[in-house]
C-alpha cells in the first residue's frame, strides 16, 4: 500500500448472522450468461452519517473466472472496492457514484481462486435529512474458464499525497512508467466532489495520445471502455487532475467525499504485479 492512501477496514462488531445473505461463504454458480451477487452488505445511516471503512468478507469455495463486474450501489454509496485478502493491498475492482457495468473483452477474465478471501470495502455517506438504508455490493458475470486466454486486473496510476490549498483551484499530475508489457482496455477516472477536470494521456513509443480529457462530474463516474491498447516497457501513463477547493481549509488525500484522490484506474491484461504506479 502506498504511503498516505487511506483504504482502512473495520469489521462489524458482533459478527454477521450466518443465515443472512451477507454471511461469509461460497458463491453459487449463476445461470449461464447472467449476473449474480459476489458479495453484498446491508447498511443503515442516520442523517449526516458516514462510514468510511466497512468490510464484508467472502470465502471462495471454487475457482471463478469473471468476465464482467458491476456495482450494487443504492443512494448513499460513494464508492465500492473489492480486494484480494483483507489488508487492502490488492484491489481488483473499483466503482463510484453512477458507475455502470464493465464487461471484459472476449477471452479475458479475472480469476478468483478457490480458498481465496475477498474483502468488500464500502464508503457510504448520507447527505440527506432522513435516515437511509440499502444493500451495496458487487455482481459478476462468470465466463467459461476454457475460453479465457488472458487474466485481467487493475492498477492505479496517479499522483499521491495530495494537498489542495484553501479557496483556490489546483492542478496536479503524476507519471507512471510501464515496467512490463500489457494492454489496457478500460479507464475509471476517479476524484471526489472537489474535482473539476480529469485528463489521462499515454506516451507510446515516444508518441503522446490523449486517452481521456473532460470535465469531471462526481455524480456520474463512468467507466470508459476502448479497444485494447498495447503498452510496452518505457511507455508512460500521465494523470492530471484539477480541483476547486471552496473551503477555508486545506483538503488532503483520503477516501471521504470531503477529502480528495486522483487516479487513472486502468484495467489491463495480462495480469500485472503492481497495484499503484507513480514515478
Amino acid at each position: 500500500m502506498a504511503a498516505g492512501l487511506i483504504f482502512l477496514f473495520a469489521c462489524n462488531g458482533g459478527g454477521t448472522d450466518p443465515a443472512s445473505p451477507d454471511a461469509p461463504g461460497g458463491v453459487d454458480a449463476p445461470p449461464s450468461g447472467g449476473w449474480t451477487p459476489l458479495v453484498t452488505k446491508t447498511w443503515t445511516l442516520e442523517p449526516g452519517g458516514e462510514k468510511t471503512s466497512d468490510l464484508q468478507i467472502v470465502d471462495l469455495d471454487r475457482d471463478i473466472y469473471v468476465g464482467g463486474m458491476r456495482p450494487l450501489a443504492p443512494v448513499g454509496t460513494h464508492h465500492t472496492l473489492l480486494f484480494r485478502g483483507v489488508t487492502g493491498t490488492n484491489m481488483i475492482y473499483a466503482s463510484g457514484v453512477g458507475t455502470g457495468e464493465l464487461v471484459f473483452p472476449p477471452g479475458k477474465g479475472l480469476k478468483l481462486t478457490a480458498g481465496e478471501v475477498l474483502g468488500l470495502q464500502l464508503h457510504i455517506y448520507n447527505t440527506s435529512e432522513n435516515s437511509i438504508s440499502g444493500t451495496s455490493g458487487i455482481e459478476i458475470m462468470e465466463v467459461d474458464p476454457s475460453t479465457v486466454t488472458d487474466e485481467v486486473d487493475l492498477f492505479l496510476p496517479g499522483p499521491q499525497d495530495l494537498s489542495l490549498p484553501a479557496n483556490q483551484s489546483t492542478t496536479l499530475s503524476g507519471s507512471c512508467t510501464v515496467s512490463t508489457p500489457y494492454k489496457v482496455f478500460a479507464l475509471f477516472p476517479h476524484m471526489h466532489q472537489y474535482g473539476t477536470h480529469f485528463k489521462t494521456t499515454l506516451t507510446i513509443g515516444g508518441q503522446t495520445q490523449t486517452l481521456h480529457d473532460a470535465e469531471y462530474d462526481f455524480e456520474h463516474q463512468d467507466v470508459k471502455t476502448f479497444e485494447p491498447i498495447q503498452l510496452n516497457v518505457g511507455d508512460k501513463i500521465d494523470t492530471e487532475c484539477t480541483w476547486t477547493n471552496p473551503t477555508g481549509g486545506v483538503v488532503e488525500e483520503g477516501e471521504s467525499s470531503d477529502k480528495e484522490m486522483c487516479y487513472s484506474i486502468l484495467y489491463r491484461f495480462p495480469r500485472g504485479t503492481e497495484e499503484f504506479c507513480n514515478d
